[in-house]
């Protein structure tokens, strides 16, 4: 999956999670680097860094937050913007991956990738409680 999308990716000179990022201010208007860390399920320092480089390539810039000056949002530029034909990414990724499943096949595959979602975190608390952290 991940090569797949890397590959349908590469022509717009965008990774995943540039992407990722992407859509998620397209979706939400302007958002601090915490929100959208919280929404990738990613590190703050990750996902500054991300967002440092998008920001160098004039694909998103910092902004005073509206309701708190001393905080930043990050939006999309018009070169960001220009890109949102790229909103829709993950259902094209879904109809690749899904092709041939039917509709009950398709729902019980999300399912049980929630599930695995949910373990997954799950687990991440419990070793994270049992090492102090």
């Amino acid at each position: 999956m991940n090569a797949l999308c890397a590959k349908r990716l590469e022509p717009h000179d965008l990774t995943l999670p540039q992407w990722v990022v992407l859509s998620c201010i397209w979706r939400d208007g302007p958002l601090r680097i915490t929100t959208i860390s919280n929404m990738m399920r990613s590190g703050v320092p990750a996902t500054s860094r991300i967002v440092a480089r998008m920001q160098e390539r004039g694909l998103l810039y910092r902004k005073p937050s509206g309701d708190d000056g001393r905080v930043s949002v990050v939006d999309v530029t018009k070169a960001g913007q220009a890109l949102d034909h790229l909103s829709d990414f993950h259902e094209q990724i879904n109809d690749a991956l899904f092709d041939g499943f039917s509709a009950s096949e398709k729902s019980l595959a999300f399912d049980m990738l929630e599930r695995l979602r949910s373990n997954a975190e799950t687990a991440l608390e419990t070793d994270m409680t049992d090492t102090g952290r």
